[in-house]
């Protein structure tokens, strides 16, 4: 059966006539076209397409048509229009405009290549230090305007977030740092009986644990939960644009979004320290009573003559401090959130990483503090 003549010819001074109206159907004519005169279009330098006798575009075609025009580009052959109507320039101009690019990226060799990487690296850190200290800084203000009007607050929603970060949260702390304060009293308990320093085991586990392992672990369990789970969920709200449409209908996104998580976070960390200091220091009771055969009233007493209540409050203060940075860290990755589920993730990668970061550092600060502070200390 032969091939009815399609809208697309060939005239004979080598340009490209298009005629009648350009509609789906004639998308298989135009197909067939390009691919039986395409070494004839290539040999050229330049092409002129016709739409002098074409009464119509339709976008399928006109899309079609510009993959062909991009291809012979890409060829070195420069392609122009002609007689081209308003409607049909106004389709390749947008089909430019949108068109995705990808940039080819040289690649980057040698030794001032590698610093420059570094440099990009740390300046995009220093960026985003700078943009959680600034996000911080309305956080901590609407928080503060929020707490001077407690009609305000999402009680509702401060108590889900309590059961989610906090009570959620209970066994995974309390079992980690059950268990590591039994292999820490075993491993203390096993080096002092050289010296026949076991006696001290307890005073040993109650600073490591109340001091600094407690705290630590409460807030890089919860900075791994609840941190990365306040940016995928305030992420996925930007991307859905759930944040701007909320900004639209003129909620204040920092009370409405940011604060309930803040207030919870605040109110059951320090509880998370206290457990995750209890179930440290039952560990260390066990592995005294297990490795080194210390029974338990002496353990509690040697608890006794180390740990003040200081001790304890401290842990506790450290962790409200905790929970600023880790909401804070979460949601600030959450809303610089662009893009699709792929920045969802990297979002969520980074409020862990930077959460941990921060608590470590300002976790190292406080101790330095702490030596000054607290009785009985001095370097």
């Amino acid at each position: 059966m032969a091939r009815q003549p399609g809208p697309v010819s060939l005239d004979s001074d080598g340009s490209v006539g298009f005629s009648g109206f350009l509609n789906q159907y004639d998308e298989e004519s135009i197909e067939y076209f390009f691919r039986k005169n395409w070494n004839k279009l290539t040999s050229s330098r330049s092409i002129s397409l016709n739409f002098g006798d074409c009464r119509g575009f339709d976008s399928v075609a006109a899309v079609l048509i510009f993959r062909y025009i991009r291809r012979l580009e890409a060829d070195g052959i420069r392609v122009e229009f002609s007689n081209l109507s308003s409607d049909g320039a106004e389709f390749f101009d947008s089909f430019r405009q949108n068109e995705p690019r990808t940039e080819k990226r040289k690649p980057r060799h040698g030794f001032r290549q590698h610093f420059e990487d570094v440099g990009e690296h740390v300046l995009d850190f220093v960026r985003t230090v700078r943009g959680l200290v600034d996000f911080a800084l309305e956080t901590l203000t609407v928080l503060f305007h929020t707490i001077c009007r407690p009609v305000s607050v999402r009680w509702p929603l401060v108590f889900y977030y309590m059961e989610q970060t906090g009570v959620k949260a209970i066994p995974i702390i309390m079992v980690l740092c059950w268990l590591l304060g039994s292999i820490l009293g075993y491993q203390a308990g096993y080096q002092m009986r050289n010296f026949g320093a076991e006696l001290y085991m307890p005073a040993l586990i109650a600073y490591s644990i109340t001091w600094e392992i407690g705290p630590m672990l409460a807030a890089v369990l919860v900075a791994g939960r609840s941190g990365s789970a306040f940016a995928a969920e305030i992420g996925t709200m930007k991307v859905r644009q759930e944040v701007d449409a909320l900004s639209v209908m003129g909620f204040n996104v920092f009370s409405y979004l940011v604060t309930p998580k803040m207030i919870a976070l605040m109110c059951v960390m320090p509880i998370l320290v206290l457990l995750a200091n209890f179930s440290g220091l039952l560990g260390g009771l066990l592995a005294g009573g297990v490795f080194l055969g210390m029974p338990a009233s002496i353990y509690l007493a040697e608890l006794g003559k180390a740990l003040i209540p200081m001790d304890i409050y401290w842990g506790m203060l450290k962790g409200i401090l905790y929970a600023v940075i880790i909401s804070t860290t979460g949601c600030y990755m959450g809303m610089r959130v662009r893009g699709g589920a792929a920045a969802v993730g990297r979002a969520t990668t980074s409020a862990v990483v930077v959460s941990i970061f921060l608590v470590i550092v300002s976790d190292a600060l406080l101790s330095i503090l702490f030596i000054h502070i607290r009785p009985g200390l001095s370097m």
